[in-house]
């Protein structure tokens, strides 16, 4: 397998069915160095802090959720969002596994010269769209354009294609196209009403981990039937609000278990867990890891083909 360059952890270009990352320098375009694709159906051990030097990310979930640490800074991004990573920034999965759902990430090298020309624009056309993602202006954790999806995929078909002038002029005039439309939510991100109830009920959980939840409650947060709701909340997260929830119990109990430590008992209580015997089955099924692995500092390993996003 080849390496990606450019990042302090160790990963590689990977074509299979779950999972694809592709050079598309090798297609023409230097400035992009990865485009990635993934559909995990189980959870993957979480990502590590890492950086990815002179390189930004664009890091985007399709389906599913999946919380982000970049810089210090924590948030989860829900279905239908992305954020921009700025190069040489230290980012990580919070601690938390790469969850089942579907994610792309696209990393574009930046110029070291800022007077030479970048994906084929003058300095002075190019220079918002670095400034964006050189972090002079954020998009941590908003909604992305509803076709972001399809147009990757776009790019994807076009990498596939034999190689002439015409596919790099493709690849690269579809690239500008995506960035232009994020440049544009620098501006105005509008959000779509149910992605707004939607949040109000997931930031509302986290301040009531340690207490119990009902759907009732969510729904009358959300301003939605229950029914409605239930439905709504899928379409959003991708997972149910029971299945959000328990995952959310989770993430809180491995952090208690790092910074806090005690028994794996104690813990289960604090988090709202009814036996130690269910929280123990619960956590090895979504993060891959016992409890105790945790509270021992055991090291669980990221498999060899890493996307490194």
């Amino acid at each position: 397998m080849k390496a990606v360059p450019y990042s302090d952890l160790k990963s590689y270009y990977v074509d299979r069915p779950d999972r694809r990352a592709v050079d598309m320098r090798s297609a023409g375009v230097p400035e992009c160095i990865v485009l990635g694709r993934s559909v995990y159906r189980h959870a993957y051990p979480p990502l590590p802090e890492h950086r990815h030097f002179e390189v930004a990310e664009l890091a985007y979930v399709e389906t599913g959720h999946q919380p982000y640490d970049i810089n210090g800074q924590h948030f989860t991004l829900l279905g239908g969002e992305g954020t921009v990573i700025p190069p040489d920034m230290p980012h990580s999965s919070d601690g938390h596994p790469s969850y089942p759902g579907k994610r792309i990430w696209l990393q574009l090298q930046l110029p070291q010269n800022p007077d030479i020309p970048w994906l084929g624009l003058s300095p002075a056309e190019a220079q918002p769209l670095l400034e964006m993602l050189q972090g002079s202006t954020h998009l941590f954790c908003s909604k992305w354009p509803a076709d972001f999806s399809q147009r990757i995929n776009a790019l994807f078909c076009l990498f596939d294609r034999p190689a002439s002038p015409v596919r790099t002029a493709a690849i690269r005039t579809s690239l500008l196209a995506i960035l232009l439309d994020l440049l544009d939510l620098t501006v105005t991100t509008p959000s779509k009403p149910n992605q707004d109830r939607i949040r109000k009920a997931t930031d509302w959980v986290e301040k009531e981990l340690n207490n119990p939840i009902t759907l009732e409650q969510l729904s009358a947060i959300a301003g939605l039937s229950l029914s409605n709701f239930k439905r709504v909340f899928k379409e959003v997260a991708g997972i149910t609000p029971h299945a959000y929830i328990l995952r959310r119990r989770i993430d809180h109990a491995q952090e208690l278990l790092r910074k806090r430590g005690g028994s794996v008992t104690e813990i289960a209580f604090a988090c709202g867990f009814s036996s130690s015997q269910y929280f123990a089955t619960a956590f090895k099924r979504i993060t891959g890891m016992t409890p105790n692995d945790v509270l021992q500092n055991r090291i669980v390993s990221l498999p060899s083909d890493a996307d490194g996003q």
